[in-house]
Formats: structure tokens, sequence, C-alpha cells
């Protein structure tokens, strides 16, 4: 079972990247065939490779074998009499069969196998990527020319053989592509989707191309009229009809600059076509319209219809159809070079296929473009590198992206990895809390880095992926944390896409400066929530930071606690039990600092502390714990050694959630002893208070949110190591009635803050 699991799961990675780089292993065929001579083309090897899998995913999840045993014994009979015929030219048949039978074969493949990647933004992506592979060698003046091959004819295909394929798989792809653009949020997609489409138009200069574009507009047009008056605004009506008329004008004004008209005009003077009259001629109309493709087939014709039952049954052959002209019109082309025998199984794999499924109305129009390309162009129906976006159309169908579902885009350089669990916990909290709430997160994030280089490319990476996720999925949201390190790619993406939110949750000195360094973090982010719709703080001492630095209404204003604290895993437990759990020395009492090692967080202040307590004989019998980690562990090392109270401490670095639980649970006081301005709640006093621990706090910033002075725990005067003697040696002499009610209100605080509690202000903010 968890074999196949794993299969499943590397099949699905599989069968995305194959599609996803089918632009580039297109490409690479190209060269190959141009300048190296193989009897196989590199596309043939990998797509082979593809079939292959295809095939055993097929024997292992399709039960209905019928129809693969129908075909592998028509493959064998073929096989043999081909051979029979020639063994010179039975490899170029063999490839020709698959080529043929790629179609059917993946029509069955994507008619039951599902993947949730394989969408219509995948499409866009692939869409993208054959534009790029025409227009990036353009600039840099390499790729195939038709004028390599015809010295009077233009027209430029990029890294790709020729016109036909590369058409067929724009054209047919185009109302996919175009009504996913047209629905999408963003500027920049539109724009890059629509410009480098009639550049390409342009430069390939084929018919295909040209009328099929035309057609595709049309339709979005019809399609844009049909439902005007239920889904869209008047205003919105007139805009789109506007883009539609420029669109269209714009590229019919084209045609006359462009290869394809130069080309028309070569085959008009060649056939020596003068008039409207000239060109009504039967012959001139297969010259001019067809490309000769029906003189090709009737020569063809003659050819099968003097052959042998045998070749009625079986066919001419790709090579014998070789030698007399390939006609081009890939029905034709089918049935002449397999028979009546291999059509017949060829047009039941299809049915067989279909009956069941129908196409919705953009994958409909594709399918159609397919079929009409298929008679008038040809290199459809027999070419693998465009008849598997056929197949595709069954899976895109079932896959089609609801733009319209509310999405959030996660964007944060904090966030938890299996190395450093608690870095940015609180995103992942409130993560969790909106997609068990309905919402549909996807997510942009950092993980912990330490090296700078590192660093660096990971801030590339968090802003270019938020731009390039916002360009292809149609979020409502875009949430970000930390602002004045996060936000540039989001901020981007808000001025260039149409009615996306912009959440910006501010923690600590992103927005406030404890330090001159961090001054440039005011900045960056007094520049970003200009343009935020909602700003989320973590506590009511933050809201009016917010207020008055940033001059931020307070309508936008939202106050949530990080996540809040979770008091089912924050419990109180069994003192000894839990200096059990925690390695700690059962015959001391302990006086707790859990938190970084860093600036103005206090640790100081408690150590200075711990130094005067230790004379004190009442704490005769306790030590002094301190959890943390951070830039000043040398200061800290220095300043116990000049205390000389190393031996009054229990020093651990950063641990778990679970043991960070019988930690609180281990002490008899908990300081948090913070003088950050930065701080903005401090879910350490919260968890502390969750588990029953008292806790003594200095009175500003953050705790003041929900530490009430003799009633739930005890102030000490902020930077006064004296006042937090005073007011630990307070907390130890309360009697213990004054303790019980001491540790019931510091509960019941700590519920208020529990993350089941609090998830309404947070999706309040998504409302």
């Amino acid at each position: 079972m968890e074999k196949t699991i794993k299969f499943n799961k590397f099949f699905d990675k599989f069968v995305y990247i194959f599609l996803l780089l089918s632009p580039f292993l297109d490409a690479v065929t190209s060269i190959f065939v141009r300048n190296i001579n193989l009897p196989f083309s590199i596309g043939t090897i990998v797509r082979g490779i593809f079939l292959l899998f295809v095939l055993i995913w097929l024997k292992n999840n399709y039960k209905n074998n019928k129809v693969l045993i129908l075909f592998v014994l028509y493959v064998i009979l073929a096989l043999m009499y081909f051979l029979g015929l020639t063994k010179e030219g039975v490899f170029t048949e063999i490839s020709n069969i698959f080529q043929i039978f790629y179609l059917p074969l993946m029509m069955l493949f994507f008619s039951k196998y599902n993947n949730e990647k394989i969408n219509d933004k995948l499409i866009v992506k692939i869409y993208l990527l054959y534009l790029n592979l025409i227009l990036i060698p353009y600039l840099f003046n390499i790729g195939y020319s038709l004028t390599e091959s015809y010295s009077n004819k233009v027209g430029y295909f990029g890294l790709f053989i020729g016109g036909n394929e590369i058409s067929g798989i724009l054209v047919g792809l185009a109302p996919i592509v175009l009504t996913y653009v047209n629905k999408s949020k963003s500027y920049i997609l539109k724009a890059l989707v629509y410009i480098e489409l009639f550049i390409v138009i342009f430069l390939v200069g084929t018919k295909t191309l040209f009328i099929g574009i035309i057609i595709t507009l049309l339709y979005l047009y019809y399609r844009h009229l049909r439902y005007a008056y239920v889904v869209v605004s008047e205003k919105k009506n007139k805009v789109f009809d506007i883009i539609i008329i420029f669109l269209v004008v714009g590229v019919i004004c084209a045609i006359p600059f462009s290869p394809m008209m130069k080309n028309i005009k070569t085959t008009l003077n060649y056939y020596k076509i003068n008039s409207v009259k000239d060109v009504v001629k039967i012959e001139n109309i297969d010259n001019v319209l067809f490309s000769k493709r029906l003189s090709n087939l009737n020569d063809v014709n003659k050819v099968f219809v003097r052959g042998d039952a045998q070749t009625i049954i079986y066919g001419l052959g790709y090579n014998a159809i070789l030698d007399i002209k390939v006609i081009e019109i890939d029905i034709f082309d089918i049935f002449y070079s397999i028979g009546i025998f291999g059509t017949f199984i060829y047009i039941l794999m299809i049915l067989f296929t279909t009956k069941f499924f129908g196409l919705r109305e953009d994958k409909g129009m594709a399918c159609s473009l397919f079929i009409l390309m298929s008679i008038f162009s040809g290199h459809i129906l027999t070419k693998p590198m465009v008849s598997i976006f056929i197949a595709l159309l069954y899976v895109l169908s079932r896959n089609s992206v609801v733009l319209e579902k509310k999405k959030i885009l996660l964007v944060s350089n904090m966030y938890p990895n299996n190395k450093s669990k608690h870095y940015g916990i609180f995103v992942k909290n409130v993560e969790d809390i909106l997609k068990d709430n309905g919402f549909m997160v996807d997510r942009v994030v950092m993980t912990k880095q330490t090296e700078k280089i590192a660093k660096l490319f990971s801030y590339i990476y968090l802003y270019s992926m938020t731009v390039l996720k916002g360009m292809f999925n149609n979020y409502a949201y875009v949430y970000v944390h930390f602002v004045s390190h996060s936000s540039l790619g989001a901020v981007f993406l808000k001025r260039t896409s149409k009615n996306v939110k912009l959440i910006l949750n501010a923690h600590g000195n992103d927005v406030l400066a404890d330090f001159p360094f961090e001054i440039k973090n005011e900045s960056r982010s007094s520049k970003y929530l200009k343009y935020a719709d909602k700003v989320v703080v973590p506590s009511k001492y933050y809201k009016s930071v917010l207020f008055e630095k940033y001059n931020i209404d307070k309508d936008k204003l939202f106050v949530y606690p990080s996540g809040g604290v979770d008091t089912n895993k924050f419990i109180k437990k069994d003192k000894k039990e839990a200096m059990k759990e925690s390695n700690l020395n059962k015959n001391y009492n302990y006086i707790g600092y859990i938190s970084r090692i860093e600036k103005n967080k206090g640790w100081d202040v408690f150590l200075e502390a711990a130094s005067e307590l230790v004379k004190n004989k009442e704490f005769e019998n306790y030590k002094f714990l301190i959890v943390g980690a951070g830039a000043e562990e040398k200061q800290f090392n220095d300043l116990v050694k000049k205390l000389n109270i190393k031996e009054y401490l229990e020093i651990r670095n950063m641990v778990s959630q679970e043991e960070l639980v019988n930690l609180y649970n281990s002490l008899d006081i908990f300081v948090f002893p913070t003088y950050r301005k930065s701080e903005s709640l401090g879910l350490v006093g919260l968890e502390a208070m969750s588990c029953e621990t008292l806790v003594v706090a200095s009175k500003n910033y953050g705790p003041t949110d929900y530490v009430i002075d003799k009633s739930n725990g005890l102030f000490f005067k902020p930077q006064d190591s004296k006042d937090l003697v005073k007011k630990i040696i307070a907390m130890k002499n309360l009697n213990n009635e004054e303790v019980k009610k001491m540790k019931k209100k510091a509960r019941e605080t700590a519920i208020k803050y529990d993350s089941k509690n609090t998830k309404d202000m947070i999706l309040e903010v998504f409302k």
C-alpha cells in the first residue's frame, strides 16, 4: 500500500513535469532533427518513455483491458505485415503507428487519470513557454526560418521545426488560455500573453495562426455578449467590447504587413492568379487554400485503390505515402497509412474514451479548433507534440480552475521547518485556522536562514514567487506577515492586479524600531502600509502605534494576537512530574526566563535580580531557569561571570512546545522582563498563564494588554532589577488563597487568548 502511494506521488510529479517541459522537449527535438542525423528523435524517445509509464499505469489502474488488448493485437498484426513488406523501413512504420495512436492512448489515460495540478493555469504556463521559445531566439537572431527552406517565403518558427505544429498548439490552446487570462486579476499576465501572442502571430506568419486567433477572439466576444447582462456590469461590458474590437481590428490591420500576406502574394504570383475568377477555379482553390493537399489526396488514393486486400486492410504504410506525398489532412493520412483495420481500432478507442465525457465551453471550442486544423493544415492528430493537448481537454474540463473562489496567498519571511520548528510558528497557526474555516490558502514563505547568501536568494525567491503566483492565480487576498521585509512583491502585485486586497500583519520591529539600524524597517513599512486594505496587529498597544505613527485609519486596523495560545496544549500539570520530564532537580524551586537572548529582551534585568535573590535566605533552595538563545549570548555569559551566579542557573537552548509545557509547570514564577518597544504582545507570558504559572512582567508595551496587576499577575518597573526583586518576593509571599485566585485569573485570561476564541478576530479581516 505504501509503495503504491509513493509510486502515485512520483507519477503525479512525473506527469506534471513532463507536460510543463513539453515546449523545451519540442525545442530540443527540433535542434537535434536539424543538426544530428538520428533514426529516432529525442522527442520520440522521451514521449515513448512517457507512453510506457502510461501503459503501466493503465495496467495497474484500469480494470477493463479489452480495448488495450485489441490495440496490442492490431499492433502485432500490423508489424508482421510491414515486416513482410520491407525490413529497412520498419522502424519508420513503428514510429508512425505509435504517433497515430498516441492520441487515443493518451485520451484513454487522461479520461481515467486525474491530477489537480493539470489545470488551466498549467496550460497558460506552457503557452507562455511556447511563445517565449519563439520570441527569445528571435531577439538573439537564432532559430528556424521558413526562408531557409523556401527562399521566396518568410516566416519565423523560433526553436521549433515548422509552422503547422506550433500554429496548431497556439491556436488550439488559445480559447483556454485567453479565457483564463481574461478572467485573471493580473494586468501583467493579460498584457504579457496578448502582446507576446500578437508578436508571434506576426513572426510565424501562417494562415492557420492568423485565422485561428481571430476566430478565438470572436468566440470570446460571442460568449461575453451571451452572458453580458447576467455576469458583468454595463460599464465592464463596454470596456470588454472596446478591448475585443481593438484586438480583432488590430490583428486584421496587421495582415497587410505580415509575413503571411507576403507568402500569399508569392503564392498568387506563382500560380498566376490575377483576379477573383482565377481564385474560384477548383485547381487554384486546391493550390491556394489547401496548398495542393487535394491533389496529394487524389494521388495517394489512386495508389491505395489499386492495392491488394492486405493493403486495404493494413494500409500503404508511411513510407509509401512519403514516396508519393504526405496529404497533410490528418484523417486521410491516418486512413491511408494504417488501412481499414487500423482506422477502425483508432476510431473505436476514441469513441470508447469520449462517450462518457463532455467538454466545457472553452475546452469544446479548443477541440473544434484542433479538428478544423487537422482538416485544413494537418500535423494535429498525427503529431504527439500537438495531439497530447487534445487528450488533455478532458482532464482540463474536470479540473477547470474556479477563479471566483476566495483564495489567500500567504507571504512571510518566517515559517517553521524541521530544523526550526518554532520559527514563525504563529504564521503556520494562522494558516491552519484559515484553512480550517474554508479558505483556500497558498503560500510563499522563507524558513530560517543563517548565511547571508542563502538569505539573499531566499528573499529573491520570496519576492519573485509572490509576483509569479499572483500572476497565475486569482487570489482574493494577499496576506503578508512582517511588513518591512515581506511586502515588496505583494505591493507590486497589488498595484498590477484588479480587486486584490492586501492584508499586512505587523509583528514587532518591522514597524517600530528598537535600534538605529532598524529605522530603515520603519521607512520601508511606511511605504508599504499606504497600499494596505487592512492591517493586522497583535495588540491594542500596537494598534495605537500604527494609528499614531503611520496615521492608519482605525477602521483598517484589526487586533489579532498572532494565532493566540493553545490552551489545550499549555495546561496545568503536576509539578513533580513536569520537573521529572524536564530533567530538573526536584530539590530546588525554579524561577524562569523563557525568551530570546537579544538586546532589550530583559535577560540582563533577570540576571541582576537573580544575583540579589541568591543572597536572600528565603531563596536558598531556588535556582533560575533560562531558556533561549540569540545574538547576545556572549554578553549574557560575560554578565553571568561578572555576577558570579553560574552555579544558580539552569540554562537551556530553544526547546519544543511539548518541553515548554513541562518547563512552565516546573516554575514557581515566570518572569517576563522585556523592555523592547517592539514587544507587540509576548505569547510566552500567555503560555505561562495558560499553565497557571505565576507571572511577573515589566509594565510596558505588549504585556500590558493582558497582565492585570495584582489580579492575574504582578507588574514591576521596566529595567528596574531591584523592583523586580521586590515583586518576586511579594509573589512568593502570597498566601495559598491569593495564589489560587491569581492562577485562576491567569488561566481565564489565557483562555480569552486561545486560538479557538480569537479565530473570529482574524476571520473578520477576510470577510
